[in-house]
């Protein structure tokens, strides 16, 4: 994502990917950011969100 905001040369997102970055790590082990979060820095961090049914299936098997 913040490849994606530096391409796009969107400053507010950028600069909320670089802070999603520092928590991301942490927060990720300590399992505290829900399944389907898209990760835009626009999004709260504990917002859940629909996950698709065929995106789900693969994170299944993956386990």
């Amino acid at each position: 994502m913040l490849r994606r905001a530096l391409r796009e040369r969107d400053v507010v997102e950028a600069v909320g990917q670089v802070i999603r970055l520092a928590v991301a790590g942490p927060g990720s082990a300590t399992g505290r950011y829900p399944q389907g979060n898209t990760g835009r820095a626009r999004v709260p961090l504990t917002e859940p969100m629909p996950m698709p049914d065929d995106l789900a299936a693969l994170l299944a098997a993956s386990r």
